[in-house]
């Protein structure tokens, strides 16, 4: 009986010793910034990415499946400042911006935006490009047909923006078009 008791109470010892050796551990990993988010309805294949205040890609990853998907940030390695991330779906791009002070994140709702991606359709020979601008930014048309540069245009003045380009159809090849709005550049290749 005696020596179960001293088993036990050296068992009790232990476990205390390993609680404590484990409860500074994750005081010391408490140092660390991390911040959940979570993202709903997406697809795989739709991106995020993480920029600093130059615009620069500081992270980036595909997502790979469909449904809700969380994700854990460190953000200690970062400077204070501020960042945007961007969640970039089939046709729109979510901004939200956040700043970094003091190892602490602060996500600044109120200056969130969303932008619309250009959409191009090919029916026939009619290239049909329109693109949702809600700031009414102009957006540059650029085509090349077998990689030179054979039209240029600039749609503005509204907040949808729509044109149709009749292609030849002798002109069989390879067609890459490039689409400018704001900061960001848009491409779309096929072939006729």
């Amino acid at each position: 009986m005696m020596k179960t008791i001293k088993n036990l109470v050296v068992f009790v010892m232990m476990l205390t010793i390993a609680t404590g050796y484990a409860n500074e551990n994750y005081i010391d990993g408490s140092n660390k910034v991390i911040t959940v988010l979570k993202f709903s309805n997406v697809k795989k294949g739709h991106q995020y990415t993480i920029k600093d205040n130059q615009g620069f890609v500081i992270y980036s990853k595909t997502i790979d499946r469909n449904g809700t998907y969380t994700q854990e940030f460190d953000f200690t390695a970062l400077a204070d400042g501020l960042y945007t991330f961007e969640i970039i779906k089939d046709f729109e791009i979510t901004v939200k911006p956040f700043q970094i002070a003091a190892e602490q994140v602060l996500f600044l709702h109120d200056m969130e935006t969303k932008e619309f991606k250009p959409v191009v359709r090919l029916e026939n020979h009619d290239l049909m490009i329109s693109h949702l601008t809600l700031e009414e930014k102009p957006l540059v048309i650029e085509l090349f047909f077998n990689g030179e540069l054979i039209y240029a245009d600039e749609l503005k003045g509204s907040k949808i923006l729509k044109r149709i380009y009749k292609l030849s159809a002798e002109e069989k090849g390879s067609y890459f078009l490039r689409l400018k709005s704001g900061n960001r550049l848009f491409t779309d290749s096929f072939k006729m």
